[in-house]
């Protein structure tokens, strides 16, 4: 997928902001593509300011297709605690 079919996907899947950053700088507890010169770098960078794991991908949609994925799983998961809390 291309940054415009992200983006709309993001906003379809009601992903909040505060959980991604697509190369817009860094965000602490958040999940961050970042364009390095040709490569495509994912992060998670914790609220301490750590980066944990690291991914490197030599195009967007790969890039972009990894981050859906990510924010699909932790949107499940974030329901699925809801639902038992009683949110």
């Amino acid at each position: 997928m291309n940054l415009v079919e992200l983006k709309e996907k993001l906003i379809l899947g009601n992903i909040p902001k505060r959980w991604y950053s697509l190369d817009e700088g860094l965000k602490p507890d958040a999940c961050i593509l970042h364009k390095n010169y040709s490569l495509w770098e994912y992060f998670y960078l914790d609220e301490k300011g750590e980066r944990h794991e690291l991914t490197i991908f030599s195009n967007e949609e790969k890039a972009f297709d990894f981050l859906w994925k990510k924010m699909e799983d932790q949107a499940k998961i974030f329901k699925i605690h809801n639902l038992h809390s009683g949110k």
